[in-house]
């Protein structure tokens, strides 16, 4: 199941009728639109209220992992208005914590750094997409699934030229739906990807780690992700003889996360 949060039922118009998404009786003060394989929800503005959307969508189905997609507008300083980009960075402003989702296939798009605010800005930082949903978003999403399964996609609305004073609803519709295709195509690449990871879950090879040290179900549960990470971005498993002289789980997972940050990623 894809998850999909949008903060306006603007942004959400264009998906709701091109993935032919039927309306669900308001419940909580959430709109969630669906078909088979997709669930998308209307949150309102602001980071809390995208937070509180995504723990609605996951307590529909609690025991299961989803795709996590923010799809909305941002501004930036210098792209120009209909331009899709995704997410390499976030930034929440009010606490400075950043956030890296990992892209672990060939962007259809741009990716930038975009920073989340509490309000509305009317300033532009260089180089730098805004919006007010995406921290919030991610912070919790993150929490459901393998953050590689969490993505942020916009479309530029507005930039110094065009300013966020000029952005209507209607201006809003044309530029998501000027974009759906590279959005069909993140989401087929997500779906390769869930499909990649879930067949690791399936093989054994966190299995000689745990006969040679000691993991707590917390470190277990680490363990697995870096494993799954490692084998998406070499294509081979994670190897136990590579870290024998490690004397424990925790220096384990510390020397796993950093030959993990070293590594380039692959496309394929």
């Amino acid at each position: 199941m894809i998850h999909i949060v949008t903060a306006l039922f603007c942004e959400a118009k264009p998906l709701i009728h091109h993935y032919r998404l039927n309306g669900q009786q308001a419940e909580n003060g959430f709109r969630v639109y669906e078909n088979d394989t997709m669930r998308l929800i209307i949150a309102g503005m602001g980071k809390c209220a995208a937070a509180a959307a995504c723990a609605y969508l996951q307590g529909l189905a609690p025991k299961k992992k989803h795709i996590w997609l923010n799809l909305g507008i941002a501004g930036h300083d210098s792209l120009r208005v209909g331009e899709a980009i995704l997410a390499q960075k976030v930034i929440d402003a009010a606490t400075n914590t950043a956030w890296y989702p990992p892209l672990l296939f060939t962007p259809p798009c741009r990716t930038v750094t975009l920073i989340s605010v509490d309000q509305p800005e009317t300033g532009y930082v260089t180089d730098v997409a805004c919006d007010m949903e995406a921290s919030g978003f991610y912070a919790t999403a993150a929490r459901f699934n393998s953050c590689e399964l969490v993505q942020v996609f916009k479309v530029i609305s507005d930039n110094r030229v065009s300013p966020v004073q000029q952005v209507s609803e209607k201006t809003t519709q044309e530029i998501i739906r000027q974009q759906l295709d590279k959005l069909d195509a993140i989401i087929q690449q997500l779906r390769e990807l869930e499909a990649r990871l879930a067949e690791q879950q399936r093989k054994p090879a966190i299995d000689f780690f745990l006969q040679r040290w000691h993991f707590t179900v917390a470190q277990q549960h680490m363990l697995q992700r870096l494993s799954q990470r490692w084998q998406v971005l070499t294509g081979t498993a994670l190897d136990s003889n590579q870290f024998v002289a490690e004397k424990n789980s925790k220096a384990v997972l510390g020397a796993i996360e950093n030959k993990i940050s070293v590594l380039p990623v692959r496309f394929d």
